[in-house]
């Protein structure tokens, strides 16, 4: 697939969480060129465990598609003896060259809602110039994630600050560690609501023992800590990142009907600005992508 017109071009890997990709397409599909959703032909997560995604979910997404910009890429993405980050960064490499040369790649996981999408990719379409020749001027666009970790009935637990970033954009596709490229990375004070471990028990526990960090922290321990969050005791979790604990300070319950009101109510409290890089940085970029 190469297709220079297309300068959005969006990837969404799909796996047992895939029903949460329908909250995050509705942010999205407005503005893409060109959406791409990846699974794995044989159902298996990078874990090798077998997971299922309905014939209503793919139904729902040709029902969404009226503008034709969907299509879909499954391979075998799972390989056995082998880590879950390498198979993570393996199947965004094959979904990039999937998605072809030429425009912005986004990847999205499922659980990711890039609101105000638009202001985004305002930003991108107006650093064209860095799509021109991107192997002179390859770069990768972070994000600040509005993370989720945890759903009561009547709202939800966000971590705060938002200061934890994810590698998001590039204008070339060649990853070395999940959505990371080996390019000049720059942070865009945009953020993107993250419902991660605002989950099921059962859901928190599949993605705990599925993702490509289950080796890397005690699984069960930080499962009986999410199990145990409450009104009363939220308070008291501080510096609690399993991997960098002073990555997620502390966490604030905000009262929210569902997932829509949540997003609705982040565009109004936590308006996303217009994105632009410092002159000087975007000088050396210009100078850079001519030579």
């Amino acid at each position: 697939m190469n297709d220079n017109a297309k300068i959005i071009k969006v990837g969404y890997l799909i796996s047992y969480d895939y029903f949460f990709a329908l909250n995050s397409l509705k942010e999205v599909y407005q503005y893409a060129d060109s959406i791409t959703f990846c699974y794995d032909k044989d159902f298996r997560t990078w874990a090798g465990n077998i997971f299922s995604i309905p014939d209503s979910f793919f139904e729902k997404l040709n029902e969404l598609d009226v503008d034709h910009k969907i299509s879909f890429y499954k391979d075998t993405f799972y390989l056995p003896d082998t880590n879950p980050m390498v198979l993570d960064t393996r199947q965004r490499q094959m979904l990039g060259n999937f998605m072809g040369k030429g425009g912005w790649h986004i990847q999205v996981d499922s659980d990711e809602y890039p609101y105000d999408f638009e202001k985004l990719t305002c930003f991108l379409k107006s650093h064209a110039f860095l799509l021109k020749y991107p192997h002179k001027t390859p770069v990768n666009f972070s994000v600040k994630w509005i993370n989720i970790f945890k759903e009561e009935a009547d709202g939800f637990y966000l971590i705060k600050p938002f200061n934890e970033t994810c590698y998001l954009i590039t204008n070339y596709p060649e990853y070395t560690y999940s959505r990371k490229t080996a390019t000049r990375n720059f942070t865009l004070d945009f953020h993107v609501i993250h419902q991660s471990y605002a989950r099921s028990a059962n859901d928190i526990f599949t993605k705990l023992s599925n993702w490509s960090h289950k080796d890397d922290f005690d699984i069960a321990t930080f499962f009986e800590q999410w199990k145990s969050l409450n009104r009363s005791n939220y308070k008291d979790l501080e510096n609690f990142h399993p991997l960098t604990p002073s990555t997620w300070e502390c966490l604030e319950f905000v009262e929210s009907k569902n997932i829509d009101d949540l997003i609705s109510l982040c565009k109004s409290k936590y308006p996303q600005p217009k994105l632009k890089l410092k002159t000087t940085k975007k000088l050396k970029l210009l100078l850079k992508s001519f030579i």
